[in-house]
């Protein structure tokens, strides 16, 4: 009896590994297809926007041994944690503007003190942050990164961070390898605008995204030169009209397995490259 236990579990186990490995290999599939949208993307113009065709999901289609589904989002349309700092110091700007946005979303402003304490490289603590001393305190003790994050998960290692405030801020900020800019054509949150300058209101902000729509902006100059946003002087820093970085998602479904992949693509002129991919969360 327990050898033929051990034979069901043995060859499940070998089940599990063979539909592991013909998921992955459907997950380098789509990531070229994905690839393969972002070329000709990039060919048809130096703006993105939602009316394009990378922005329109793959339902699910029928594979060898089960199903697929994939999707691609603009990471650029999010709040880029590693923007709040510059050559390992704080950039100002970007600071100011994550303040914002955890007001709006009604969460403690002093987290971005953390956040950016977390980042930076020197130790000097922040009012409402932390440094090394007082992380290495904790039971377990640990290091703070003071560079940039690999994942936005970190930020549950952050002073003053619960999941729930990191539940409500996961879908509005990303962690991209370097200060890449809010794409201001992609974001769909009224918080994003908001953050761009004080005194921008959730009406305000919905009424540019509205007008907005699908199409986005031709230019930076169109975007804050917008009527509705004019009176506010907000700043070409720090936001743009185009991308380099695209999530793919991807569901896979082979024999009695289900498998999702992120996969963080950057696009340059170059091609495209799979910089980070992670199974089950981003």
């Amino acid at each position: 009896m327990a050898m033929a236990v051990r034979q069901q579990i043995d060859i499940r186990r070998t089940t599990n590994t063979l539909e592991l490995d013909q998921a992955l290999l459907y997950v380098e599939g789509v990531e070229a297809w994905a690839g393969l949208i972002l070329k000709r993307d990039l060919k048809d113009g130096d703006t993105d926007s939602l009316d394009e065709a990378w922005a329109t999901p793959v339902p699910p289609i029928p594979v060898d041994g089960g199903q697929l589904a994939g999707s691609m989002e603009d990471m650029q349309a999010r709040f880029n944690l590693n923007s709040l700092v510059k050559d390992g110091k704080v950039n100002n700007l970007a600071f100011e503007r994550f303040q914002r946005l955890l007001s709006a979303l009604e969460l403690p402003v002093e987290l971005a003190d953390a956040v950016v304490d977390w980042l930076d490289a020197d130790d000097d603590v922040r009012m409402g942050g932390a440094e090394q001393v007082e992380y290495l305190s904790l039971q377990p003790p640990y290091r703070a990164s003071n560079g940039l994050m690999a994942s936005p998960s970190e930020l549950l290692l952050v002073k003053g961070m619960r999941p729930e405030i990191y539940a409500k801020l996961l879908p509005y900020v990303s962690v991209l390898p370097e200060a890449a800019s809010l794409n201001v054509s992609t974001t769909q949150k009224r918080e994003l605008i908001m953050c761009l300058a004080d005194g921008i209101d959730k009406g305000t902000a919905e009424q540019v995204l509205g007008n907005r729509g699908n199409a986005g902006f031709t230019s930076k100059d169109d975007f804050t030169k917008d009527p509705l946003l004019e009176p506010f002087n907000i700043g070409q820093d720090g936001i743009d009209v185009k991308s380099s970085y695209f999530m793919v998602t991807s569901h896979v479904q082979v024999g009695r397995s289900v498998y999702t992949t992120y996969s963080l693509l950057k696009r340059s002129s170059a091609g495209t490259q799979t910089v980070m991919r992670a199974q089950g969360i981003y």
